[in-house]
């Protein structure tokens, strides 16, 4: 398993999601961001095994195209430095698991080409406009492809990245067009994906993200999970979920992990 973290803020909490993940066969791959100092978050996982940051950094805003960028290269890095066919999950600095690894690793290895990634044509009801104000030239570019948004984190096996690389190896005007689009992180992928015309890729396609996120009016962040939360979470079938801080969600971490470590040996 490859995590492709992308991380802004607490070194802190970057190091207790790996520590929580971390196994023999994980491997970390983490992207910081270029305006923060990367040096205690280096500093503070400097035991751990198979932990590597990206050679390059982006600042990554919120809706900026920086975040597509430090995906690819913690992609690339996967792909070129760390040299591992292995499965991909992205996540957050701010993600936890809310299952085992050994339940994950099971999961996963029963799901194994299966694309997890959540997708729907634009227009997108909840997104202001249907989200076409997002995209530069909507109705001309509708005429050449199909636009699909959704949430930002998902999963790959190591076909699809290959698969991936090649399209916009092929397609330039891909990447270049959506330099200029609004929030791309919510669609650069999805719509890669499903115009991809690859076999493997449409076949393998699955609706879901494997995230357990909720978004509160009047939705323009998701909900940080506090203790209050612990059961819905705890029902959830998610593996992993979004959003956690360090100053209001210890108590749940805490919980979580006591819940965790109580299945890892079933």
């Amino acid at each position: 398993m490859i995590y492709v973290i992308l991380a802004h803020n607490s070194p802190e909490s970057l190091k207790r999601l790996i520590l929580r993940l971390s196994q023999k066969k994980s491997y970390f791959v983490i992207h910081i961001d270029k305006s923060i100092d990367i040096a205690p978050f280096i500093n503070i996982t400097k035991d751990i095994e198979r932990c590597h940051y990206t050679n390059k950094r982006y600042v990554t805003h919120w809706g900026s195209f920086a975040l597509v960028e430090a995906t690819l290269q913690a992609f690339e890095y996967t792909r070129t430095i760390l040299r591992k066919r292995q499965r991909i999950i992205l996540l957050s600095g701010a993600d936890y698991p809310i299952k085992s690894t050994v339940f994950i690793d099971k999961y996963l290895e029963s799901h194994k080409d299966t694309i997890f990634i959540n997708y729907e044509e634009i227009p997108l009801k909840r997104w202001y406009n249907g989200g076409i104000l997002r995209f530069p030239a909507y109705s001309e570019i509708k005429k050449e492809i199909n636009i699909y948004g959704g949430s930002q984190w998902f999963s790959i096996p190591p076909k699809a990245l290959t698969i991936l690389f090649r399209f916009l190896n092929y397609n330039p005007s891909f990447l270049e067009y959506f330099r200029h689009v609004s929030i791309p992180d919510e669609s650069f992928f999805q719509t890669l994906f499903l115009n991809c015309g690859h076999p493997y890729i449409l076949n393998n396609l699955r609706n879901h993200n494997l995230h357990h996120i909720k978004w509160d009016y009047p939705y323009l962040h998701p909900r940080i999970f506090t203790a209050k939360y612990f059961n819905q979470l705890e029902k959830s079938k998610s593996l992993f979920s979004r959003k956690f801080n360090p100053k209001e969600s210890d108590e749940i971490l805490s919980k979580l992990d006591l819940i965790i470590k109580s299945t890892e040996h079933h």
